[in-house]
């Protein structure tokens, strides 16, 4: 299908800022709210205009486009007599498996291939594993409609930066790893975990891959609910094939301290998961953890967390757009400003600290970056990354003074001495509350039971910028914008 032309979609824009003027409301009648609505709309296609109208950015893409397409048609190649099909979308659309395309090539992660209890061949890539360790790590679950790992390694390289050892997959059916699923040693297809659209795909994907993430050379993968004999049937029938039965970063990872992320219906998935951990007995009550635990310290869910059936066990973050999907649209009345805060009420009622940022403008895929036709903020990236290293630092590595620096760093992100700053309250939500409620470590440290946690709700009014429906403040408030003063 044709998409609208970039021209139609600025003739919009300039409807709504020349409309009739009316009195102050949540609606199109006010003046102020039609021109922040002008201002979300164009914010929302920040990137999209960027690489639509950047020559480097076209170079980039050709490079990279050609690489994860080489990669991918290997892999078919390769594995087509042991059985398997691939028919993701990152196979034959070089703009679903680049991500960012200028960043493409800045790492090069070690690429990774394991079986998953449904018996289908994963592909994804360890980051860090050349780096010294011990470090705590991360597991990071993509979306569904065919989001690739490639979509995610702009949060793979800024944890890895930060110090921690990641590891990126495409669940089954997505990205580069295998369509159909295989009896334990079989090469015949299955039907199991197809079709990929469904929440069996990304929470058993997140669990198999927490343990691949956790091998060792002394504790080899079993995939969930595999015996030894089926991992010896599959070992003999993958003889000569490419298989790994041992996260390859093992020696530098933390085990002991790990962290998960998702987006979108692997939000969903890590929300589930996170009841998994070994911080309580849950894990025993969930069908999906198979009475296993993990060592899993806090979790971070991309749009959104919090989606499904669940109870909080440990420190949470959500992360969510603002009420946009694959594109920004007109919204004639402004959205019940408290929408985005379910996953604060549960996690808050639970005890456990919690936080929710929302992207101003934001769409759902400021997470998965789809070259060219992904609209999306030309800050949400970097938003989302700061605050994705911060919840992470704050719960998962064993180390005090690192939890301290991270806590400080959650309290006054929102509120920089630059506003511009990639954590700056200036790229949220005008339309929709963010939130935390957060513990001093100090205090926990001091006196777990008498400790009180801070609760701040609507993080642009904590941070001394309009409040979440001040229209006419927003509108002053241009840092971030698209359209010209």
């Amino acid at each position: 299908m044709r998409r609208p032309p970039i021209r139609l979609f600025l003739c919009l824009v300039l409807v709504l800022l020349l409309a009739a003027p009316a009195t102050a409301a949540d609606d199109y009648t006010d003046p102020e709210y039609r021109t922040h609505e002008a201002d979300n709309l164009t914010r929302g296609r920040g990137m999209q205009l960027y690489q639509l109208t950047t020559p480097a950015y076209h170079r980039a893409f050709v490079a990279a486009s050609a690489d994860s397409l080489a990669r991918a048609q290997g892999h078919q190649l390769a594995d087509a007599t042991h059985g398997r099909a691939y028919v993701g979308a990152s196979q034959y659309m070089s703009t679903w498996g680049v991500g960012n395309a200028e960043d493409y090539f800045d790492v090069t992660p070690r690429e990774i291939a394991f079986v998953s209890q449904t018996g289908a061949k994963l592909y994804g890539h360890i980051w860090g594993s050349e780096l010294p360790g011990p470090r705590p790590g991360v597991v990071i679950t993509t979306g569904s409609i065919q989001g690739s790992n490639q979509m995610y390694w702009w949060a793979a390289r800024a944890l890895t930066a930060a110090g921690y050892v990641v590891m990126t997959y495409d669940v089954q059916g997505q990205g580069q790893s295998e369509t159909f699923g295989h009896e334990p040693g079989s090469i015949a297809p299955t039907t199991e975990g197809v079709p990929f659209q469904q929440s069996f795909n990304f929470v058993q994907g997140t669990i198999d891959a927490m343990r691949f993430f956790l091998s060792t050379p002394d504790d080899p993968y079993v995939p969930a609910t595999w015996t030894a004999d089926d991992v010896v049937s599959q070992q003999a029938s993958s003889d000569g094939e490419r298989m790994d039965w041992v996260n390859p970063a093992w020696a530098v990872l933390d085990g002991a301290n790990i962290g998960i992320a998702g987006h979108s219906l692997g939000a969903s998935a890590v929300t589930v998961v996170q009841q998994c951990s070994d911080e309580s007995d849950r894990y025993l009550e969930v069908p999906d953890c198979h009475g296993e635990s993990y060592p899993i310290r806090a979790v971070v869910g991309w749009d959104q967390l919090g989606t499904t059936d669940y109870e909080p066990v440990v420190p949470g973050m959500n992360q969510a757009a603002d009420g946009y999907f694959l594109s920004p649209t007109p919204s004639p009345t402004a959205p019940d400003p408290d929408e985005t805060l379910a996953a604060h009420t549960a996690w808050t009622a639970a005890g456990i600290d919690t936080y929710t940022v929302v992207v101003r403008a934001g769409t759902h895929l400021e997470w998965s970056q789809v070259a060219y036709h992904g609209p999306a903020t030309r800050y949400g990236e970097a938003l989302a990354a700061y605050y994705t290293v911060a919840w992470m630092d704050r719960w998962v590595p064993d180390d005090p003074t690192r939890n301290a620096v991270a806590y400080r760093a959650l309290v006054e992100g929102p509120r920089p001495d630059d506003e511009a700053a990639p954590s700056s309250a200036a790229y949220m939500s005008v339309r929709r509350r963010g939130a935390f409620s957060l513990t001093d470590p100090t205090a926990l440290a001091q006196d777990p039971d008498t400790a009180q946690a801070m609760e701040v709700v609507d993080l642009r009014d904590w941070a001394g910028r309009s409040a979440v429906g001040d229209w006419a403040g927003a509108n002053a408030d241009t840092v971030g914008a698209v359209l010209p003063d």
